[in-house]
């Protein structure tokens, strides 16, 4: 099954094939063999890619998704092969305006804040930095946008899921 990944601007077509429990992904010119395993519900996960472990964090929004993998958040939009042939047949165009929770991808604690209230946004943008398995992550911006407001504070506990800032 065909699949296009969105990852900083850029798509990238991966074709799987199930081989027993085995996944192959073809990328380009590379095919890599990976074996993926849920560690603990919902969003915790166990990555092999070619025998090279990774932890994963995941969180689905739809069909975009925030991936936390060795401290550094992706945001992926992800389409399978029909729902890409019939975005192009109508040419939707995702607007990016309106309000945007950015919320925490795995509990932590907020070690800093970086933005404030009214200052503008660029995508890609540290918004917080947040602690969790002994790693700093920084939570980045997924889109340009305004903070309309911070809803943490540094040294607060917060659970996956939980609103750090929202962007308008």
């Amino acid at each position: 099954m065909k699949y296009y990944v969105e990852v900083e601007g850029r798509t990238f077509e991966l074709d799987f094939q199930e081989e027993g429990e085995l996944l192959h992904v073809q990328v380009g010119e590379s095919r890599l063999t990976l074996d993926l395993r849920q560690v603990s519900h919902p969003s915790l996960y166990s990555l092999l890619v070619d025998n090279r472990s990774y932890e994963i964090f995941v969180e689905a929004q739809g069909d975009e998704f925030n991936v936390l993998i060795g401290g550094e958040m992706f945001h992926l939009k992800v389409q399978d092969e029909w729902a890409r042939r019939l975005a192009n047949i109508q040419r939707k165009t995702a607007v990016e305006t309106g309000e945007l929770a950015v919320t925490a991808p795995m509990p932590g604690a907020v070690v800093a804040v970086e933005v404030t209230p009214g200052e503008e946004v660029k995508r890609g943008q540290g918004l917080v930095i947040l602690s969790a398995m002994k790693m700093e992550n920084e939570i980045k911006a997924p889109r340009a946008g305004r903070v309309k407001s911070v809803e943490v504070s540094p040294g607060q506990t917060v659970e996956q899921g939980r609103t750090l800032v929202i962007l308008e």
